[in-house]
């Protein structure tokens, strides 16, 4: 095969040889890189040329730009894959129990979004956005949470407890998203349990929304 023939798939994409052969050059050197694992082409089969596969490299953020310039991303939601984003969801069952489910969020779309192409997913919208410190030490009794919300891990570790026995430690990155609120439609008020762990405060930036708290719906974002 003749190597303006050549064309590889991004995703179920078509690249043409014209931007294959732009971009898909030997280096030098091996770069920060988005390596060709990322593109499904048989180099062996495909190109007369023996490059070595470590060569096959471009830089990522300069590919992806070209590609979204191309319109090779215009893939259908179902085609896309999601990134992997997990969180951790405090959910009510709906006799008023409440759970603790690792899950990972769904429904991303890449596209532009800052500059160049990233994985995008809208979330509820925001109602109020609160920072704050739970110093060494500190547990709480029973009680439900203030708003439905998101809680992210600033710096420390804290723990939760639901009503199952289940508990969850939570460090710096990790997120939680909580609707057991008083006004929950379970049968009875839900709530759980938190406080510190370790000898350090825990630093959370807390994101309450505005969507409505459900039931027996674990691992919904």
């Amino acid at each position: 095969m003749e190597a303006d023939t050549v064309a590889g798939k991004v995703r179920g994409m078509i690249i043409p040889h014209f931007l294959f052969a732009r971009y898909f050059e030997p280096l030098p050197v091996p770069l920060h890189c988005l390596i060709i694992a990322e593109v499904a082409i048989d180099v062996k089969k495909s190109i007369k040329q023996s490059w070595p596969v470590h060569e096959l490299c471009l830089p990522r953020r300069q590919f992806l730009s070209s590609v979204a310039t191309l319109g090779l991303f215009n893939m259908s939601k179902s085609e896309e894959k999601d990134p992997d984003f997990p969180y951790v969801h405090l959910w009510v069952s709906a006799d008023g129990e409440t759970h603790i489910t690792e899950a990972k969020m769904s429904g991303f779309e890449l596209k532009k979004y800052a500059q160049d192409p990233q994985y995008v997913k809208e979330g509820p919208s925001p109602s109020k956005t609160v920072f704050t410190q739970l110093n060494a030490g500190l547990e709480q009794d029973f009680h439900p949470c203030p708003q439905v919300q998101f809680v992210v891990t600033l710096s420390g570790k804290w723990y939760v407890k639901a009503t199952d026995g289940h508990v969850k430690i939570m460090g710096p990155g990790d997120v939680l998203f909580q609707d057991d609120v008083k006004d929950s439609p379970a049968k009875k008020t839900p709530g759980h349990w938190s406080g510190v762990v370790g000898d350090w405060p825990c630093q959370q930036m807390i994101i309450q929304v505005t969507r409505k708290p459900e039931v027996d719906k674990p691992g919904s974002l």
